[in-house]
């Protein structure tokens, strides 16, 4: 089961580029609305998008 992502929260988009999400784009939330560096907005299939793990350095 996929988890749903949270509108304001950061992601990684390819594993790379750190981005917000805007809002989903359709309502089986299969595509979002993401804010890049820079302030543009594109859409994203959510399978481009994951979770950006906490770090374990103490």
């Amino acid at each position: 089961m996929i988890q749903e992502l949270e509108t304001g929260r950061q992601y990684l988009l390819d594993g790379k580029t750190v981005v917000v999400i805007v809002k989903p784009v359709n309502r089986s939330k299969t595509m979002y609305s993401v804010e890049m560096p820079g302030r543009s907005v594109i859409a994203v299939e959510r399978d481009r998008l994951q979770v950006i793990q906490p770090s374990t350095a103490l």
